[in-house]
């Protein structure tokens, strides 16, 4: 037995390393923050034929990103637009800046020779990509270097900044592009995160001193939540790894899952207290020990599973949230015992603290709580068949389920990104670059000029697809097929348009490039892929060219379609393997199958409803929804776990299917409203972000967690105390456990 010094010594022992490594955790964590990046090109594997196609575009052609420059008035012969394209290319701006055109110099350039084109046919060129559809509406296009694409708020800064030194006036400039959306991505999430966490804490401050009614329990309990959170983030910057929209979610679920443990220690350790034993710190520790070990320690495996999923950011998320899932047990086993020992809360040993207000209403609220109790056990058969009933229709809807990784679809309509993109839109066409490449062997007997026809005549063809403004390729800057062209060498050609950056030429092939600009929607790449199909096929074999040219599609349109498919496969691998390793570990635990159904119930109830809604209504899943079930998940199973073995210690102990539930519901409800107060209505706080992933994130936590609380306090009941419970009772009676029942009230 360890004598109270000795434990007084490793509890400050433990709060001293603590304290040593608050001021490095905070500083990582600041780092993460800033390192926040949302690139979806990232995100697919090297296997992937997505990806492969645009590395090798990437290295033939470089970058597709571009940022579109414009403000209300800017036009062809606007001076400002000259004025502000010579601020870009300042020699202290090249480091961040690779390339900086503007329709106005492009036009000139093609209306001077050696392509001489007239003014409206140059026009008629830049339509829908650079100029706009009235023909006078146009912008700077500016390329960024590879370190410009790493710090995108660096060369967007640098880009604001010379539009204010060209004279514009403030807020009139309107960006647009891949980097301008990444950026904004970068920022909206990370200041989503930080500005509505201290919202969250504050909410979930305030329920847990109303429901402990003690500031010294409540702050115990919210420092283990913070602490695992911000060191789980402190690990990820540790191992050089930025964060993304769906990683950083790892930082609520360790705080749910430690904050959801905390809690339920400090229960064991209050009822310890009250009903006088010697040392109620190793009491707690020692009865939820196995409930907190059992749901971390598959909790933390299942995660670990995601190693398989497609997109970098969930194998990213499964294998840091496994890692945070096991610092926060760590915390809960070693902080909150520390706190206890040293500051233990000021409570009467074995007393009922008769006229204690506070005490008062935990009477009246344990009162209430045994009449629910009571009144669910009584109606067990309607309510198992209405929970079924929801079941099987939530099923229904989650077979419905849509997914979308659309850009744009991640602001609110008060964001600044989208006004910009309206506006851009509205005045040039399409920002999204979708690649379309040809391959041609050098073997082809066609001249370029027959080239230059058939991009020039796909060109035309695509620009009548809905989703298409207008393209750039080679044919943009060659001269006219029938007239300057005739007089040029193949060699003298082929040079000039490869400066152009339409066109790659390597051993034994040439790469042709059309740039589309596609409008920022939600498209269906199946359909437009095979549009597009449609329209190229058809002019290649007119030009007899089927068999020399081969044609591939890449860029960020088909790879976000991509991304996409593999967001949803890695929700449903993530959930599913969490939740079969929570049964498979609950059978071996107990010795019987009946507890690995009831863990597969009470996990998959809220999931099911809640998505099976959202499929039934529609509402797609984002970046900001594919994770909540997981980090749910660690609230339900804890409680879930707590709620059977609680049973099977009242059956143990002798008392009917009945009585032990009741106990159950005594040992545990408390508990498992206390986390759905502190951890639900806190963390809805991310509800009321502009950022839609983390308001998409904020609303489902609270809708998994209220479902996740009925069906722990209705539907689990009910099946205990009917067929279901009878069966693992007879298992328990067969076994004899030697479990160690507390104390309890009377059940009478």
């Amino acid at each position: 037995m360890i004598d109270r010094r000795t434990k007084q010594y490793a509890a400050w022992l433990i709060l001293a390393i603590t304290g040593l490594l608050t001021p490095l955790i905070a500083w990582k964590v600041q780092v993460a923050l800033n390192s926040n990046s949302n690139d979806v090109r990232d995100w697919l594997p090297a296997q992937y034929p997505e990806t492969a196609e645009y590395k090798e575009f990437f290295r033939r052609f470089g970058s597709e990103d571009f940022v579109a420059a414009s403000w209300p008035g800017c036009t062809l012969d606007d001076p400002l637009l000259d004025r502000f394209a010579e601020r870009l290319r300042t020699p202290a701006r090249q480091r961040l800046i690779r390339h900086v055109s503007t329709g106005t110099e492009l036009a000139r350039a093609l209306q001077e020779a050696p392509l001489s084109l007239s003014h409206d046919a140059a026009i008629g060129r830049l339509k829908g990509s650079i100029v706009g559809s009235d023909e006078r509406a146009t912008c700077a296009v500016i390329t960024l270097t590879d370190e410009g694409h790493h710090y995108l708020a660096a060369p967007l800064a640098e880009i604001r900044e010379a539009a204010k030194e060209a004279g514009l006036p403030a807020g009139s400039l309107k960006l647009g592009g891949p980097p301008v959306v990444n950026a904004a991505i970068n920022q909206e999430s990370s200041q989503s995160l930080v500005r509505l966490a201290m919202l969250a804490m504050g909410i979930g401050l305030v329920i847990a001193w109303w429901c402990f009614r003690d500031m010294q329990l409540t702050l115990m309990v919210l420092a283990v939540g913070l602490f695992s959170a911000t060191a789980s983030l402190a690990v990820v910057t540790l191992c050089g790894v930025p964060l993304n929209a769906i990683l950083i979610t790892m930082a609520p679920l360790v705080y749910v899952s430690g904050m959801s443990g905390g809690i339920h220690l400090l229960n064991y350790y209050l009822d310890a207290v009250k009903e006088g034993t010697l040392d109620p710190v190793q009491h707690a520790v020692k009865h939820a020990m196995l409930p907190l070990a059992l749901a971390a320690g598959t909790t933390a495996i299942g995660l670990m599973s995601l190693e398989f999923a497609d997109l970098l950011p969930i194998r990213e998320f499964g294998r840091f949230s496994a890692i945070g899932i096991v610092i926060s047990v760590i915390v809960q086993f070693t902080l909150l015992p520390a706190y206890l020992t040293l500051w233990p809360p000021r409570l009467k040993h074995g007393s009922s603290r008769e006229g204690d207000k506070s005490n008062s209403l935990d009477r009246s609220v344990d009162s209430a709580i045994r009449q629910f109790a009571t009144w669910v056990i009584f109606r067990r058969n309607w309510f198992t068949a209405l929970f079924v009933l929801l079941m099987v229709v939530g099923s229904y809807g989650l077979a419905r389920v849509q997914t979308s990784i659309e850009i744009i679809r991640l602001f609110s309509p008060r964001t600044p990104v989208l006004a910009d993109y309206a506006f851009l839109e509205q005045q040039l066409g399409g920002l999204v670059p979708m690649e379309v490449i040809l391959r041609f062997d050098n073997s082809s007997p066609h001249s370029i000029g027959s080239r230059l026809a058939l991009m020039s005549a796909i060109q035309s063809d695509l620009h009548t697809l809905p989703s298409v403004s207008g393209s750039l390729s080679a044919a943009t800057f060659a001269p006219p097929v029938s007239g300057r062209i005739r007089s040029l060498t193949g060699i003298t050609l082929h040079r000039r348009l490869a400066k152009s950056g339409y066109l790659m030429v390597e051993d034994k092939a040439e790469y042709w490039r059309i740039s589309v600009r596609v409008r920022a929607e939600d498209i269906d790449y199946d359909l437009f892929h095979e549009q597009l199909a449609q329209k190229i096929a058809p002019e290649i074999a007119a030009a007899g060219m089927a068999q020399e040219v081969t044609t591939s599609y890449t860029g960020t349109v088909p790879i976000i379609y991509k991304a996409r498919r593999s967001l949803l496969q890695g929700m449903i691998l993530g959930f599913g393997t969490d939740v079969l390793l929570l049964v498979v570990a609950a059978v071996f635990a107990t010795r019987h199958w009946s507890n690995g159904v009831l863990l597969l119930l009470g996990s998959m109830f809220p999931m099911v409803i809640v998505f099976g809604w959202m499929g039934l209504a529609g509402i797609v899943v984002d970046v900001g929804s594919v994770m909540t079930p997981c980090v749910a998940l660690g609230v339900t199973v804890d409680d879930v776990i707590h709620f059977i073995l609680w049973f099977r210690r009242g059956i143990s102990s002798g008392h009917r299917v009945d009585d032990a539930v009741l106990l159950a519901y005594d040992g545990c409800a408390r508990a498992m409203y206390q986390s759905w107060g502190v951890i639900g209505l806190g963390l809805s706080a991310f509800a009321l972000s502009s950022f839609v992933p983390t308001f998409r994130f904020g609303a489902l936590m609270i809708a998994l967690l209220t479902v996740g609380l009925a069906g722990n306090l209705i539907f689990l009941p009910a099946l205990l105390s009917g067929p279901l419970g009878q069966w693992i009772a007879r298992a328990v009676r067969r076994q004899h456990p030697t479990v160690d029942v507390p104390e309890h009230k009377s059940l009478n």
